[in-house]
């Protein structure tokens, strides 16, 4: 699978099937701070990955 990370970075990863949920704990990414989108939609937290996916990690930033 092809990763885009928040910060730009991208890597290739070999999951097999994985959720989200999985992905971003394996990680170590908080998932109450990012959006995961996968063919320009955002995707929960309970959809599984597999190896052909292209997502990216996108860091969303709160305030005011």
């Amino acid at each position: 699978m092809k990763v885009t990370l928040h910060s730009g970075k991208t890597e290739e990863l070999e999951i097999g099937h994985l959720t989200v949920e999985k992905l971003l704990q394996s990680l170590k990414i908080s998932q109450g701070e990012v959006l995961v989108v996968l063919d320009g939609e955002i995707i929960p937290e309970d959809y599984v990955l597999c190896n052909s996916d292209e997502i990216r990690i996108i860091h969303v930033v709160f305030g005011g």
